[in-house]
């Protein structure tokens, strides 16, 4: 399976399913809005890395937001074989 987070951050970058978001937001309203609109477009958008939050944190949305990204998180292929 994966050994941290950071390893299945990489893969959902290798899949092309993960958006970094590089400019500053502020984590009171931004982070919320953002990934509001991403989720809600079709298939469920792309996870969103939010990179400069202002903390020593960064902040990671939307990870499971699609079919595609939960069967990876749990290992399938699809959801269908579970």
């Amino acid at each position: 399976m994966y050994k941290s987070l950071a390893h299945f951050v990489s893969l959902l970058e290798a899949e092309g399913e993960l958006c970094r978001v590089k400019c500053r937001v502020a984590t009171e309203l931004e982070i919320a809005e953002i990934t509001d609109r991403i989720s809600k477009t079709e298939g469920g958008g792309k996870a969103l890395l939010f990179e400069n939050t202002g903390t020593d944190y960064p902040v990671l949305t939307n990870m499971m937001g699609s079919d595609k990204r939960i069967a990876m998180a749990l290992g399938v292929d699809n959801l269908d074989s579970l």
